[in-house]
């Protein structure tokens, strides 16, 4: 049973250092309790994009990053975008302070 679901937008997305765009966001407690996550993002089709560190930000300025196993393109509007899955490998975690410093 999933708890804790809780989808939200993630700005300014990277793979690595490099720009993918803006991503949704779930992320939810299995039944185990861990903690998992999915982001979706609109990319090219041969966008090349790997495994990595995805890196955003919220709306309300946190900056969060966690590892990525890049999953399932699915084709997107007039056949020139894809959907990319990026599941989450381990947390989402909360790099706003190690920003700063």
């Amino acid at each position: 049973m999933v708890r804790r679901h809780r989808r939200f937008e993630l700005l300014d997305v990277t793979i690595d250092d490099r720009p993918v765009g803006n991503a949704t966001v779930d992320a939810w407690e299995d039944d185990g309790g861990t903690d998992r996550w999915l982001a979706r993002i609109l990319m090219k089709v041969a966008h090349g994009s790997t495994d990595g560190l995805l890196t955003g930000s919220t709306r309300d300025g946190r900056r969060l990053a966690g590892r990525v196993e890049v999953g399932m393109d699915e084709l997107g509007p007039k056949g020139r975008t894809v959907v990319v899955d990026l599941r989450g490998k381990g947390p989402l975690e909360d790099v706003t302070e190690a920003r700063r410093h």
